[in-house]
């Protein structure tokens, strides 16, 4: 039987490295191809070594260049996109980035893999749905209601997807997902960030008065749940894989604390622009089709990803980058809330 031959666009980002690892030791008979720019947030450094072993190709390209993506081989049995800028602080300051990579990227590869007669699974994010309300949770018929230039600009890739179904009968596919922790996530993003500070005796800054809540399931669980989905291919239809974990932000934040178990404190400073509550998706369709998500608990969980950083402290220094001390500095020093 023939290898599958699988491309994984971002593939050396957070949720798609993870990815490709996951698939890589549960199905070592696929044939993976990574196609990824290396950004910031991106380092071959996340596949530990796979593509030196020659069991993963790597081909560096921005999804936003068509030129790159015709470059690329033309026999893919499936395409899947991990590939976008994810950070809504920076999205609020930047967003012609987000709209180039995330939206015109979308489009490039849309008309990429139509050409090539290539289906296309676009990973997708809760915020599209924008905040929910204390009892609400929103299924995959929900309106799109982006509160964020990060949420807008998935959002629009989303309606890029949808359209090209229906316009010219393509074969793609959205999945969305809450938010995701574990393992190599770039260390900007709040849980590894506050590990970050804490193993340093730094102070943990929090937006606002930390009463925010986020729903969590861990990358791996992700990962894990998607894989019916890639062997199934539910041509033309929405997924959300979503966890009923929820905790404030302020709460999840003393856990850190408390694990890492060093001295720092919370300071609470001013909030960011449109900072929404809560976002909550509805997994029910998910369950229906391909059972119940395993998901471990968001204790255990956190307990395996703080180790995880401890026992991988080289993963910090990428914060040592110019741009990213300069948006931190800017962005991470405002007045005390209270």
């Amino acid at each position: 039987m023939a290898k599958r031959r699988i491309l994984v666009l971002g593939g050396c980002g957070f949720i798609g490295s993870n990815f490709v690892r996951y698939l890589h030791e549960q199905r070592p008979q696929t044939n993976l191809t990574v196609f990824d720019l290396l950004t910031y947030a991106g380092s071959l450094d996340n596949l530990d070594g796979l593509t030196d072993a020659g069991d993963v190709t790597f081909i560096q390209g921005d999804l936003a260049n068509a030129d790159d993506l015709a470059n690329l081989p033309e026999h893919f049995d499936l395409a899947i996109n991990f590939a976008a800028e994810t950070h809504v602080d920076r999205s609020l300051y930047d967003a012609d980035r987000f709209v180039r990579t995330n939206v015109m990227g979308v489009v490039n590869l849309l008309l990429w893999c139509r050409e090539r007669e290539i289906p296309l699974l676009q990973i997708s994010t809760d915020e599209v749905y924008g905040p929910a309300g204390d009892n609400q949770s929103f299924d995959e018929a929900a309106p799109l209601n982006p509160t964020s230039p990060y949420a807008a600009s998935k959002a629009a890739a989303d309606l890029m997807v949808l359209t090209a179904i229906r316009t010219f009968a393509q074969a793609a596919a959205i999945v969305r997902t809450s938010n995701n922790y574990g393992p190599r996530q770039y260390p900007e993003k709040l849980i590894p960030f506050c590990i970050s500070r804490a193993r340093q005796g730094l102070s943990l800054p929090l937006y606002g008065d930390g009463k925010q809540r986020r729903c969590w399931l861990h990358v791996e669980d992700f990962c894990a749940a998607l894989r019916p989905v890639i062997d199934d291919f539910p041509a033309g239809e929405v997924f959300n894989i979503g966890s009923d974990q929820i905790v404030e932000n302020l709460k999840l934040v003393e856990q850190i604390r408390t694990q890492v178990k060093g001295n720092s404190e919370i300071e609470f400073v001013a909030d960011r622009p449109g900072h929404d509550r809560l976002y909550r998706i509805d997994s029910t369709r998910y369950v229906q089709r391909y059972g119940e998500i395993t998901a471990r608990s968001l204790e255990s969980g956190l307990t395996e990803t703080i180790d995880w950083y401890l026992n991988h402290p080289a993963i910090f220094a990428r914060l040592d980058n110019p741009a990213t001390k300069e948006f931190f500095a800017q962005h991470y020093s405002r007045p005390k809330t209270r």
